[in-house]
């Protein structure tokens, strides 16, 4: 399977904006990158900016100064506004948080946004962040985190009997209704691809019986060989064809001419990292339990010049990733544009 590559776009942090947005999936489109990605939360802080680095670098942030106000704009409503401005390239979610989502009336968007792109959705899937990471949406929005496994099972098959059925019912612990008749379906059938997100052991479970392909985060080209055979062994327990299923990684990536300037300016936001992905990595570590966080970050990073990260990244592909969604760190937009055209350029003809 050949590789294919996806960009995080300016949609939270101290660059959001819908210019910005506009502007960075028009040139990942014109660029030839394969799909652009949205991320999900509801509640956003400073704090949560200065540490939950996704869009931009500690640099931007520390650039806006004290006043600017923590922007995150919604991933729904993304997905649309990135459907209007471009023409072919995919759109995907990474992921979506479904344990405080309706499930009918986000079945329902979520088809209109697949037919008004004509069929360009990717669809991630979430049971949502760890309170340690300083998320609060459950906390705000009056859900339990200890059923939120239970209530995202129930959500995503709610959601797929109304994507593929004329007029479902369906009377669950958390999803209850009739005659659910909703049009548009998904012009992809009987559903946009699944992707989901997490490396527990009850989020491999739910990989394994819903998902089309794996969206991982934290994992090293030296560790993949082993989260793959996980997966893989919990697919075929379910009587599924791992060929069928495709593994990808959510990953940072810096650009720059010599490793060295690389990795020396993106050292701030990596150590952003640090403070707010504690806990989160290591998952796949042959001593987990004891994992260095920044030595997983760094090693789980592609950090470097083209050459060397496109080494790095063959690296992942003959361990078996064969998607990258590349969140880039930048300090501006032309920063930004400057990396996907080095990208394009050098890296992308080579893993081709």
């Amino acid at each position: 399977m050949k590789p294919s590559f996806g960009v995080r776009i300016p949609c939270a942090g101290a660059l959001a904006g819908p210019d910005n947005m506009r502007d960075a999936a028009q040139e990942a489109e014109r660029r030839g990158f394969d799909s652009l990605w949205v991320h999900d939360y509801i509640i956003w802080t400073k704090a949560l900016d200065r540490i939950h680095i996704s869009c931009g670098s500690r640099e931007a942030v520390n650039a806006a100064g004290p006043d600017y106000p923590p922007m995150f704009y919604e991933s729904i409503s993304n997905l649309a506004f990135l459907a209007g401005v471009t023409s072919t390239i995919k759109l995907g979610l990474g992921v979506l948080v479904l344990p405080y989502r309706e499930p009918v009336v986000t079945a329902k968007q979520l088809a209109t946004i697949d037919a008004l792109s004509k069929g360009r959705l990717i669809l991630g899937v979430g049971q949502g962040a760890a309170k340690s990471t300083q998320n609060v949406d459950f906390e705000v929005l009056g859900i339990s985190r200890a059923d939120k496994v239970a209530r995202t099972r129930e959500y995503l098959e709610a959601m797929q009997r109304i994507w593929s059925e004329d007029s479902p019912s369906l009377h669950g612990t958390y999803a209850k209704f009739d005659d659910a008749t909703i049009y548009p379906k998904p012009v992809q059938q009987p559903h946009p691809p699944i992707w989901i997100g997490g490396q527990a052991d009850k989020s491999l479970e739910m990989i394994a019986d819903y998902a089309d392909g794996w969206l991982s985060f934290w994992i090293s080209p030296e560790q993949f060989p082993r989260a793959i055979a996980e997966v893989h062994r919990r697919l075929e327990q379910r009587g599924r064809n791992p060929q069928d299923f495709e593994v990808g990684t959510e990953i940072q990536i810096y650009l720059a001419e010599t490793t060295e300037r690389a990795r020396k300016e993106a050292t701030p936001t990596l150590l952003a990292f640090e403070e707010g992905y504690a806990g989160t990595t290591g998952g796949f570590a042959e001593s987990a339990g004891s994992a260095d966080t920044l030595q997983e970050i760094w090693n789980s990073s592609l950090i470097g010049s083209p050459a060397d990260v496109a080494a790095q990244m063959h690296k992942y592909v003959e361990s078996g990733c064969t998607f990258f969604e590349l969140k880039f760190i930048y300090r501006d937009l032309p920063h930004l544009f400057d990396q996907l055209a080095a990208f394009s350029e050098e890296i992308m003809p080579k893993l081709r």
